[in-house]
């Protein structure tokens, strides 16, 4: 009998946040993988005055709807640089290597964050890239 009978486990659901910015990788809170609520970004119009922030409601089929700013507390943040956000939308950079080498940053459900790593390999992704704002220039 197969381990995996009758274990069939749900896809991950949640609240994901994407920051496009340099958030917390300079001073004293820079090795936290987990931003402090009390020090959390306030959603911004543009690069000059803060990180760029979307939010999307993941269900079991994928991202739902992606808004501006924060919706809420989020099951999963994912941080990039300007110039990373730049190069996954240009197609130079796979999210899944971003992680890898530690410029994609990421805190919350780590069962979330596989699913949405392995969604980004997906023609769907691919597609969506089109609808992403441009990141401003890097700082």
């Amino acid at each position: 009998m197969s381990t995996e009978a009758g274990f069939a486990r749900p896809a991950p659901c949640g609240l994901v946040t994407l920051i496009v910015g340099d958030v917390g990788r300079t001073g004293a809170g820079a090795r936290s993988r987990r931003p402090s609520q009390a020090r959390a970004p306030e959603p911004v119009a543009g690069p000059e005055t803060g990180p760029a922030q979307w939010s999307c409601q993941w269900s079991a089929d994928g991202p739902g709807p992606v808004s501006s700013g924060l919706e809420g507390e989020a099951d999963l943040t994912l941080t990039l640089s300007p110039d990373d956000a730049r190069a996954v939308k240009d197609g130079q950079l796979d999210p899944s290597v971003a992680f890898m080498q530690a410029r994609l940053k990421t805190s919350g459900d780590n069962a979330l964050l596989l699913s949405v790593l392995k969604w980004t390999a997906t023609a769907a992704f691919a597609s969506s890239l089109s609808s992403w704002a441009e990141p401003g220039p890097a700082r």
